[in-house]
């Protein structure tokens, strides 16, 4: 089988896989074994073709074809406390455990010596958050899924020995499910309007549709010594008209009262993934040890609200429902050291500090999460040859986060707690 009938066969199955990728939040920052523990390292000196994740204009610095395969398995879990507004009761919920997948594949090829052309199939965003369909909070929500596809091809250009650039285009598929339940009973009176108490009267609503956006992204690598290597690189915003299916399950009982109503439909909805601007430096200390930090800033401000149109009203006059979010801009902050155990070994450490765009005043169970804390350590092994191979291991602890109730839209006083996740990665490059 010949290399490129390979290459083929493998970018097919990885965005078959990536199609399936589900990631604990909303962004995803998992681009390779070696970038979950490194990130700053890769966005401002690169070293492998997984540095096209995060900056482009690295990898003018890497000769030859290289292909590298990766994958990260992350476990989620969390608490979601819920007190009833009308009962006083106060309930611990345990989010569904899950083991998501994100894998990824990036290829590079030097078509000279400063032209380098790249490209990345990966998540980029993706949500996970699925609870048991009876609890408390099911009228806001029990399931939020998105699954976000990246074909990302690139050109990087190395100006001269100190400044390399690169531009690239953004295919993104994004599908997005949600799904939660409609009090019936409170809806014409019955009892009280979205108590989390059992009712038999609960109708089941999913929507779930797709688009295919499109943006694009720039990268600039400087050194302005050979120690030293700046990073940057602007993702931009893309835009998605969703287009899909709105269905409603019934209890017999709802459907003989009301068979007008909540009967299945199309519904559209207008979404944005927001801007991304990653800045990074990487110094090597010494002949072993680089250091290196990184900010990145997701313009999160562009989700204010989600709005769903349906092409027939579920009930009279319910044509369009908004859901205020407000989310702020995010700062991530980076830090990780990379020490050559050996010519061939070398270990790395880092740690982030990822901030939550929630706005407490709109905040609600799509996104049951806070700021976090991640801990992470890596090995990699390459002797300058045919392969390469990274693992990785983070631990990320979720900061505990207070709720404030409207029970209106089925949230109540609480709080999102106890949340952590455990993330292994592993990647493979193969350089001809």
């Amino acid at each position: 089988m010949t290399r490129i009938n390979s290459t083929g066969l493998a970018l097919a199955a990885v965005v078959a896989a990536v199609a399936t990728a589900r990631g604990a939040g909303y962004a995803l920052y998992e681009g390779s074994a070696r970038g979950n523990v490194d990130a700053a390292g890769l966005a401002a000196g690169g070293g492998e073709p997984g540095a096209l994740y995060f900056n482009p204009a690295t990898i003018t610095d890497l000769d030859g074809t290289q292909i590298q395969l990766g994958f990260s398995a992350i476990y989620p879990r969390g608490d979601v406390e819920t007190t009833n507004p009308y009962t006083g009761e106060k309930l611990r919920t345990e989010t569904d455990e899950n083991l998501w997948n994100i894998p990824s594949i990036f290829v590079t090829h030097a078509i000279n010596d400063s032209l380098v052309f790249g490209f990345g199939a990966f998540a980029r965003y993706g949500l996970g958050a699925e609870i048991d369909q009876d609890w408390p909070g099911r009228y806001n929500s029990y399931k939020a899924i998105i699954q976000a596809v990246d074909l990302n091809p690139n050109l990087a250009w190395k100006v001269n020995d100190k400044l390399s650039v690169s531009a690239g285009v953004m295919i993104r598929h994004f599908d997005i499910e949600l799904a939660q339940k409609i009090d019936a009973a409170g809806l014409v009176g019955a009892r009280r309007r979205n108590d989390p108490a059992p009712s038999p009267y609960d109708i089941d609503q999913n929507l779930h549709g797709d688009d295919v956006g499109f943006g694009f992204d720039l990268g600039i690598q400087y050194r302005p010594v050979e120690s030293l290597a700046l990073g940057a690189a602007y993702h931009s915003r893309i835009k998605f008209e969703v287009e899909g299916d709105a269905k409603w399950d019934k209890p017999a009982a709802v459907n003989a009262f009301a068979p007008a109503f909540f009967n299945d439909t199309g519904f559209s909805s207008v979404n944005w993934n927001p801007d991304l601007i990653m800045l990074a430096a990487a110094w090597d200390a010494t002949e072993r040890l680089t250091l290196a930090a990184g900010l990145t800033c997701t313009m999160w401000s562009v989700y204010d609200d989600l709005v769903i149109e349906f092409d027939t009203p579920a009930l009279a006059g319910r044509d369009r429902v908004e859901s205020v979010k407000g989310w702020h801009d995010a700062w991530r902050a980076a830090f990780s050291a990379s020490y050559a155990l050996t010519d061939a070994f070398t270990a790395r450490a880092g740690y982030v500090y990822d901030n939550s765009p929630l706005n407490g005043a709109h905040v609600d169970y799509l996104v049951p999460a806070d700021d976090r804390h991640i801990f992470g350590l890596g090995l990699g092994w390459d002797e300058g040859k045919a392969w390469a191979l990274d693992v990785s291991y983070f631990y990320e602890i979720v900061e505990d986060y207070t709720v404030s109730g409207r029970p209106a839209v089925g949230v109540f006083d609480g709080a999102f707690s106890s949340g952590t996740a455990h993330a292994l990665a592993i990647s493979a490059t193969r350089r001809f």
